[in-house]
C-alpha cells in the first residue's frame, strides 16, 4: 500500500512540476514575444517569482507547500479566464492556454498534497 501511494505521489509531484514549467514557459513566450513592453523583465518577475518560490518545497515533498500552491495558482486561473475572453486575438489564445495549464497544475498539486499527507500519516 505504501509503495503504491508513493508512486502516485511521485507521479503527481512530477506532473505538477512539469506543468508548472510549461506555465512559466508560457509566461515568457507571452510577455517577451507577443507583448513586448518597456519593462518586460519586471512584469515577468511579478508573474513568475510567486510560483518559483514554491519549487523548493515541492522538491522536498511537503504537503502544505502543495496546498498553499493550490491557493496561489487560483489567481493565475482567474487571470487566464479574464484574458481568454479576448478571443480570437492572440491574447485570448494565450489566456486559454494559461487557463488549461492552471487547471492541470491545480489538480496535480491537489492530488500530490493528498498523497503526501497520507504518507506522512502512515509513517
Amino acid at each position: 500500500m505504501i509503495e503504491a501511494l508513493t508512486k502516485r505521489a511521485e507521479f503527481c509531484r512530477t506532473l505538477t512540476l512539469s506543468l508548472l514549467g510549461a506555465l512559466l514557459a508560457l509566461f515568457v513566450a507571452w510577455r517577451a514575444l507577443f507583448l513586448p513592453v518597456e519593462h518586460v523583465f519586471t512584469i515577468l518577475a511579478i508573474h513568475m517569482i510567486p510560483l518559483i518560490l514554491f519549487i523548493p518545497g515541492m522538491l522536498a515533498r511537503k504537503p502544505k507547500v502543495f496546498i498553499w500552491f493550490c491557493f496561489v495558482i487560483l489567481l493565475y486561473f482567474c487571470q487566464g479566464v479574464m484574458s481568454s475572453f479576448a478571443l480570437p486575438t492572440i491574447l485570448g489564445i494565450m489566456g486559454l492556454l494559461e487557463t488549461i495549464l492552471t487547471i492541470g497544475v491545480f489538480c496535480a498539486a491537489m492530488m500530490a498534497a493528498r498523497y503526501y499527507a497520507r504518507l506522512e500519516n502512515i509513517s
